[in-house]
């Protein structure tokens, strides 16, 4: 067994770096999952304290949107109202005009 002693201890010195080793690895390990915990938790506070901010803009966004469909709406019958007094105005013109030229052909100096 003499000349396999440094076998022997060859094997014991890979086994026990391969012990180092692999406990390194979970060390490491151990911190980097507890970082991104760390990373998590302050995303999740990030997040918690953005929702009251996020549910305040979207109210404000609702609040614009039922205002800016009232606006439409009351676009619509202004405009719908400015198309009849047009509709309305043309009629009387249409008739004056039809007067003058009716005097025009009444008028015996014309």
């Amino acid at each position: 067994m003499g000349d396999n002693t440094w076998i022997v201890w060859l094997i014991v010195a890979i086994v026990v770096v391969a012990i180092i080793v692999a406990a390194v690895m979970a060390v490491q390990r151990r911190r980097r999952m507890e970082e991104a915990r760390q990373e998590a938790a302050t995303l999740r506070q990030r997040a918690a304290g953005g929702e009251t901010y996020a549910a305040g803009a979207e109210d404000r966004a609702r609040e614009l949107q039922e205002r800016a469909n009232d606006a439409e709406a009351k676009a619509a019958r202004l405009r719908a109202d400015a198309d009849e007094a047009t509709r309305i105005a043309r009629e009387h013109r249409d008739r004056v005009t039809d007067d003058h030229i009716k005097a025009d052909e009444v008028d015996p100096d014309r």
